[in-house]
């Protein structure tokens, strides 16, 4: 049986192919990714609100979140308000296209009054997906959510 010699611009081609792909592997190992996921815990909080410009209304609430077995926590108190209590856990589902979504299953929930602007929101994640996309912008790593909700991370503790 006679072997033949390969040619030497073909053993050129694959040697540039192989480079190529040693090239794309190392630079996936060293780049970081903008849309990873943080590793280590997530441990923080932040003030939002809501604001009716219609019936002159305003509410604002304190969230405090944390991690659990790659679960995220919330606690949602109204400083106004110490009977409003929303305790809850945002399970990730799915990753789809850089972003992660999330369930929500209320753990607990007290409130003295009714019609309320923040249970729209509440409804709005229980009964949805609610996505979150992590982004990088000039080395200060930010996540944004589906509603416009725009995160610094790590958040503020």
């Amino acid at each position: 049986m006679n072997w033949r010699h390969a040619k030497p611009i073909n053993l050129l081609i694959a040697l540039v192919v192989i480079l190529a792909l040693l090239g794309g592997l190392l630079a996936a190992k060293l780049m970081p990714s903008a849309s990873a996921l943080p590793t280590g815990p997530v441990t923080g909080g932040f003030q939002m609100g809501f604001y009716d410009l219609m019936s002159q209304r305003k509410e604002i609430y304190n969230v405090n979140l944390h991690t659990v077995r790659n679960v995220l926590m919330a606690n949602i108190t109204n400083p106004d308000d110490n009977r409003f209590v929303l305790k809850g856990k945002f399970t990730p589902t799915q990753k789809k296209q850089g972003r992660i979504y999330f369930n929500l299953t209320p753990i607990y929930y007290s409130s003295e009054q009714r019609g309320l602007m923040i249970e729209g929101l509440v409804d709005q994640l229980m009964y949805s997906n609610y996505w979150m996309e992590p982004i990088s912008l000039s080395n200060q790593s930010l996540v944004v959510g589906q509603n416009g909700s725009i995160f610094l991370y790590p958040m503020p503790k």
